[in-house]
């Protein structure tokens, strides 16, 4: 839901910034895509350098590539990680990142404005199924990047995933989770009786995440307070107990900074949301495949998490961020 959610926010205006965006080779840095930049200045602040150090290894032999990213800050950074990994690799990176909404950059990688995106398993298959008239029903990843392989336009397909993910999460306040000993979905289905879950208001009658999917797989009803998407009365309905629980997302740098717990999802409720490379076949090689796969090795839900605390929080800039990330995993030479 999460990735579907920011990626259809306006959609019609980053059409145009991103036209302006593949239409030119400028050499600005690509700094200015820090957290919270809008799509409007980072459409202008595309790089030849990407991020990373001088290019060493050789091992892209110059191959042209050009990396983009959505416009939110997550993406942002994956893309300047691609782009550093590259980069170090020998790889001459074009990077377009902030451009806006999946039903923006789709179209662009299909037409070869974009060669690369950081993208999420579940969401880029709902969104490639919709267009032909289908739904999903894989829930698995491995099922996931199989059925994406077999579905997408004959130019593009997708890389191994990571096992980094960010997708919809149960998190409670500290204070529920010690009472109850609260862990998984399953321990706050037995003490349903005692848990009021927030979240936005389209959450009461979702299925099979959502209180109406719990009544039918976990035979619960829990008390429900409509809030907002993930947003800040749903966190500070969390942080003063007028909610036990809610619906966040599982990256976010609020549940490590609040202590929130995150329920694992035990009966597999919520698809899963993988960061994968998604890339034109065009421009797959060895080389490319074993650096994506090298950061793919390196890059997990924790060290996302801890990554954007530094980006939310200490409101550092991605692009440095990505450059530490690859320096600390040996990924920038």
């Amino acid at each position: 839901m999460r990735r579907q959610l920011k990626l259809t926010l306006a959609a019609a205006s980053a059409s145009l910034m991103l036209l302006a965006a593949c239409g030119s080779d400028s050499n600005k840095s690509s700094s200015d895509t820090a957290a919270g930049a809008t799509a409007t200045t980072a459409a202008t602040g595309e790089s030849t350098g990407g991020t990373g150090g001088g290019g060493g290894g050789g091992g892209g032999a110059g191959q042209s590539i050009t990396i983009g990213s959505a416009n939110f800050p997550e993406n942002v950074l994956l893309g300047n990680i691609y782009a550093g990994a590259l980069k170090a690799k020998g790889f001459n990176v074009n990077t377009k990142l902030n451009l806006g909404a999946r039903e923006v950059i789709f179209p662009a990688m299909q037409k070869g404005d974009i060669d690369l995106l950081p993208e999420y398993t579940g969401s880029l298959l709902s969104f490639v199924l919709k267009q032909q008239g289908k739904s999903p029903t894989a829930k698995n990843i491995e099922e996931q990047v199989t059925e994406l392989k077999s579905s997408l336009p004959d130019k593009l397909t997708v890389l191994d995933p990571s096992s980094a993910e960010d997708k919809d999460v149960i998190v409670c306040n500290k204070q529920t989770a010690d009472k109850y000993n609260l862990k998984t979905l399953d321990d706050m289905a037995k003490v349903a009786d005692n848990i009021t879950i927030g979240g936005p208001p389209e959450f009461k009658t979702r299925s099979p995440f959502g209180i109406a999917g719990f009544k039918e797989v976990y035979g619960v009803e829990f008390k429900f307070k409509p809030l907002d998407v993930a947003g800040p009365l749903t966190v500070a309905a969390l942080k003063d107990n007028t909610v036990n629980c809610a619906n966040l997302f599982s990256t976010m740098s609020v549940i490590t900074t609040n202590n929130f717990v995150a329920l694992d999802d035990t009966k597999r409720l919520i698809p899963g949301e993988a960061v994968i490379p998604f890339v034109a076949k065009a421009k797959v090689t060895d080389q490319l495949t074993s650096t994506l796969g090298a950061v793919n090795k390196a890059l997990d839900t924790p060290g996302l998490m801890a990554m954007m605390v530094k980006i939310e929080v200490d409101k550092a800039d991605p692009a440095q961020v990505a450059k530490d990330f690859l320096a600390e995993k040996g990924l920038d030479k």
